[in-house]
C-alpha cells in the first residue's frame, strides 16, 4: 500500500509545484518555447474537463469526477491489486487530486504543457498522469488477466470442491 500512497502523492507533488511555477513565471496566452515543435510552456486556465468539455458547468466539472473515482474504487477494491495496477490506480488517483484541488481553490484548472504536434491538448502533469494510469490499467486488463483476480476467487478455489461428495 505504501507504493500506492507515495506514488499518489509524488504526482499530486509534482503537480502542485509545477502549476505554481508556471503561474508565477508565465504571462496567460504567452508561449515559452522549451523544443522547437515538440514542447512549449502556454498558462492557459481550463475551466472545463478533458479538451474543455463541459467548461459552462462548475458543479458538473466536479461532481462528475468525484463519481468516475468513486466507482473506480468500488470497482478495483473487489481485485487483489498487483504492483501494476496500485501505480496505476495512484496515478489517476494523484492526478485526479491535483485538478480538483485546481477545481475547488480557482474554479480552473492550471494548464501549461503543449505540444505542438497535437494541437488540440495543452495539459499538466497530472493530466499526463491520469492518461498514464488509465492505459496501464487498459493495458492490464487486456494482456495481464492475472491481474483481474476477484479477492472471493482464491478463497473459492481452495474452499469449495464441487466434485467431492459430503
Amino acid at each position: 500500500m505504501a507504493v500506492f500512497w507515495l506514488t499518489a502523492l509524488g504526482v499530486f507533488a509534482l503537480d502542485r509545484a509545477a502549476k505554481l511555477l508556471a503561474v508565477a513565471h508565465l504571462r496567460l496566452g504567452s508561449a515559452v518555447v522549451a523544443i522547437s515543435g515538440v514542447l512549449e510552456w502556454r498558462l492557459t486556465h481550463n475551466t472545463g474537463m478533458a479538451l474543455g468539455l463541459l467548461s459552462q458547468n462548475r458543479v458538473l466539472v466536479i461532481v462528475l469526477p468525484v463519481v468516475l473515482m468513486l466507482l473506480g474504487w468500488i470497482t478495483l477494491r473487489r481485485f487483489r491489486l498487483s504492483s501494476w495496477m496500485r501505480v496505476a490506480a495512484a496515478l489517476v488517483v494523484g492526478g485526479f487530486v491535483g485538478n480538483l484541488t485546481d477545481r475547488v481553490l480557482h474554479g480552473y484548472v492550471v494548464d501549461m504543457l503543449y505540444f505542438p504536434w497535437m494541437p488540440w491538448y495543452i495539459c499538466n502533469p497530472a493530466d499526463i498522469a491520469i492518461c498514464v494510469g488509465v492505459a496501464l490499467l487498459v493495458i492490464s486488463l487486456i494482456w495481464r488477466p492475472q491481474d483481474w483476480v476477484r479477492k472471493t476467487e482464491g478463497k473459492t478455489r481452495e474452499t469449495h470442491r464441487p466434485d467431492r461428495a459430503r
